[in-house]
């Protein structure tokens, strides 16, 4: 029988590798790297980033003594993805940012794949174009249902 200083132990390795798959599965960008994408830069290079995750319309990891965030939550013009902000706000204050990319990061039985794999499960950060299935997986999560 393990002790509890394994099991807390086993919990802390687990944590750590699956830390190390989100930062490994998709671009990080720095607030500069952001700034840098924008049209017409602001002077100020935490921004637009800076404000965006103050309202609610993206969110950030810090890892490496820096804030990053995942390039997934942008457009092509580096504007943030109005999906993003629902999920945000459906998520709430009481998940950290590590539990939200978890969740966008690793494949979700609520959304199904397209084309061959259409009963395969994707992970929400790959369907962020279909806004109703992605917002409905979270929801049922909520809602306590397994997929």
């Amino acid at each position: 029988m393990k002790s509890l200083r394994q099991i807390a132990a086993d919990a802390r390795r687990r944590e750590a590798d699956a830390h190390r798959e989100i930062l490994a599965r998709t671009e990080w960008l720095t607030a500069g790297q952001i700034n840098a994408r924008q049209a017409v830069p602001p002077i100020d290079n935490e921004q637009p980033a800076r404000e965006w995750k103050e309202s609610g319309r993206i969110f950030s990891l810090t890892f490496d003594n820096r804030e990053h965030f995942a390039a997934y939550q942008f457009d092509t013009e580096c504007q943030p993805l109005p999906v993003i902000r629902k999920i945000i706000a459906e998520f709430g204050p009481r998940y950290d940012p590590w539990q939200i990319a978890a969740w966008f990061h690793f494949p979700n039985g609520w959304i199904a794949g397209t084309g061959d794999s259409e009963n395969e499960p994707v992970a929400p950060m790959e369907a962020l174009d279909r806004a109703d299935d992605v917002l409905r997986a979270l929801r049922f999560m909520h809602g306590g249902y397994v997929a």
